[in-house]
């Protein structure tokens, strides 16, 4: 349930463990009030924060091994002082701090008593934006009616002490899930509450846009990023340098999208993740997209940790009410076919629904079934459209 006001929404959340088989975080529930950045009186500072109270219960698919409960308040303050140095610069320097309070956990890997910890937090970020227009460039063929490039530089340095207690001793409900794209580094956009520890490290970002007219407005033909932290203090889990990001997207027509996403590891000299896609949109009747993704084995797991994946997805409409899709993922490794999941689809005027069928094989145990039945209002979307093609795990509850 959501209320919102003008400067304050209040979110509350409840959930539970319904599948034995899933690892949850049951909130029972959790309430989180939060302060969306706003001007203090007529002062040049700015504040925001946001502010969570709740109950929460891990449980694991195996009972009895890891599972605890405890209680959780969370408060989170910020305040900003956004200035524009002479016309161009953009700076925007920052200090915040946290207080969260744990109740004793309870169950039998509760071994946590009650824990006051407060985190300070301070840090900067300096962008800026240069553009160039060329009005002239014209092209029927590349679609283009003008052409305007943008370029915007970006070092965002964050600085956050030991907190007065470290992870170790608190319960994990909010924790970092594995991933191998940056997390952020910002609060409260990292949002891994029980997993906060120092932080002294610099953010470097480079984006390029080059933009043109195009029947729908304003087009991206390029839009290509490339960041990397250095932890001026790494932790001893951390190195100095993080690898570097590259996240591109090609627009050379409307109706054509390439996608790049790589991952250098600058200390060992080699490509960690490398995936790429293409997507044809013709129009409105059909769509299709294949591409590739690959992950590097980390060193010390074995070879099934990494990727070597082909997939592709294809849509159609069979009428203005019916639409269908189906995506394969094929595992090159050793030649698996990993998941099938076909969907239907229905336009129900106030609402959309989706019937789907997947397929999975887990290599270590029997074949996955799964059928699952979406409903949405479009008052009031599940997910985003279009969503369901990027993340078709949203069409079975994920």
């Amino acid at each position: 349930m959501n209320q919102a006001w003008s400067n304050f929404p209040l979110d509350v959340l409840g959930q539970m463990q319904v599948n034995g088989f899933f690892e949850t975080v049951e909130r029972l529930p959790d309430l989180k009030l939060t302060g969306f950045r706003q001007q203090i009186w007529d002062t040049p500072f700015y504040y925001d924060s946001e502010s969570s109270v709740g109950y929460f219960r891990r449980r694991n698919p195996v009972p009895g091994t890891n599972d605890y409960e405890a209680f959780r308040a969370d408060t989170y303050h910020q305040i900003t002082l956004p200035t524009t140095l002479f016309g161009w610069l953009n700076v925007l320097p920052r200090v915040g701090g946290r207080f969260t309070h744990y109740g004793e956990a309870h169950g039998n890997a509760g071994i946590t008593r009650d824990e006051d910890r407060a985190v300070f937090n301070t840090g900067a970020e300096v962008t800026f934006k240069a553009s160039a227009l060329w009005p002239g460039v014209s092209s029927r063929f590349w679609e283009l009616d003008g052409l305007r490039h943008i370029i915007e530089p970006s070092v965002n340095y964050v600085f956050v002490p030991n907190p007065s207690r470290p992870p170790s001793r608190l319960p994990q409900f909010d924790y970092e899930l594995p991933t191998t794209r940056l997390l952020p580094i910002e609060f409260p956009d990292y949002n891994s509450i029980d997993s906060i520890d120092s932080q002294n490290v610099i953010r470097f970002g480079l984006r390029n846009r080059l933009q043109t007219k195009r029947k729908l407005g304003l087009d991206n033909v390029v839009d290509w990023a490339v960041y990397a932290d250095w932890r001026v203090h790494p932790r001893p889990d951390q190195s100095t340098f993080s690898d570097i990001y590259s996240d591109l997207e090609l627009k050379p027509f409307s109706w054509l999208v390439l996608d790049s996403e790589i991952r250098y590891d600058v200390h060992a000299k080699l490509w960690r993740e490398a995936n790429h896609s293409l997507t044809l949109t013709p129009g409105e009747r059909w769509s299709y997209a294949i591409g590739h993704r690959y992950l590097r084995a980390l060193a010390g797991f074995p070879p099934e940790s990494g990727n070597n994946l082909i997939y592709s997805s294809i849509y159609y409409r069979l009428s203005e009410n019916w639409g269908v899709r189906a995506r394969h993922y094929f595992e090159a490794r050793d030649g698996v076919m990993e998941e099938q999941q076909y969907s239907l689809y229905r336009d129900l005027r106030s609402w959309t629904a989706a019937l789907s069928f997947r397929v999975r094989e887990s290599r270590t145990g029997p074949i996955d079934y799964t059928v699952a039945i979406t409903a949405s209002l479009k008052a009031f979307p599940r997910f985003e459209l279009g969503e369901d093609a990027n993340k078709p795990g949203v069409l079975l509850g994920y």
